[in-house]
This record gives structure tokens, C-alpha cells and sequence, in this order.
């Protein structure tokens, strides 16, 4: 059974739920940018790892698509609240700010899901973003 925007929402960094509740009208976007970079993800690594270059990918890639789609502050407001969980490892919280980073800068191109896509693949390629594990 597929989840609810009430089961995910329980999920939501306290500065997400934050975030939310000042632009509920970004909910579905940003519920329908992350299933699509989770996707997206799969389609080019075949599966979603933590600290990889899967992961690199997915961080970038979402960030991308908020920019085009929230716009530059609220996809970097939101991406700084979805990191700040207390309970986040030092060294992941880096990566994936790192890889967001990226992909807000990325985002501003304003392109297609296939195009975002290939520019921040082109950029893990490229040495680009980070990962912890190779």
C-alpha cells in the first residue's frame, strides 16, 4: 500500500515540518521531486546507497529539480531543513550538502528531468560531488 502524505510527513525533520507548514502548497512538488531522483537513481545505478555515488547522484539531482520547480531560496531552504536532523553523521551531513549544493547551482538552468539528469551525472563523473564510499 502506497504511503500517505500524513505517513511521510510523521518522517519530516522538525525544520521540514517547519518549512511545510509555512508553503503547504510545495508539498506535492517536493513529495514528486524526491520519487523522482529516487527513480532516477534507479534507472542509472539500479539501486538508491547511502554515501555512494548513487547517493551523490540522488542529493544533486533533487536539489536540481526543486530549483526549477520551488525556485533557488525555498529548494535551498528546504534542502538545509531536510539535513538537520540532530541524529545526521557529521560527515554525511558534508557530503550531502556538498551534492545539494551542486545541484542548486545545476537547478538554475531551469532544464528538463533528462537534462538536469545528465548534468549532475556529468558531474559525478567530473569529480564534482562528494561520497564517502567508492
Amino acid at each position: 500500500m502506497a504511503s500517505s502524505i500524513y505517513d511521510k510527513y510523521d518522517h519530516l525533520t522538525d525544520d521540514e515540518k517547519s518549512y511545510i507548514k509555512s508553503h503547504p502548497h510545495h508539498i506535492t512538488t517536493i513529495m514528486k521531486s524526491r520519487d523522482i531522483a529516487f527513480s532516477e537513481t534507479t534507472k542509472r545505478f539500479g539501486y538508491n546507497g547511502r554515501n555512494d555515488k548513487s547517493d551523490a547522484f540522488r542529493h544533486c539531482f533533487w536539489s536540481a529539480t526543486l530549483v526549477r520547480d520551488i525556485g533557488f531560496k525555498n529548494a535551498l531552504e528546504f534542502t538545509n531543513a531536510h539535513e538537520s536532523s540532530p541524529l545526521n553523521i557529521h560527515e554525511e551531513k558534508i557530503m550531502d550538502l556538498h551534492n545539494i549544493r551542486v545541484g542548486l547551482r545545476i537547478g538554475l538552468s531551469m532544464s528538463d528531468n533528462k537534462k538536469l539528469s545528465k548534468i549532475c551525472n556529468d558531474a559525478l563523473n567530473s569529480g564534482k560531488l562528494k561520497v564517502i564510499k567508492k
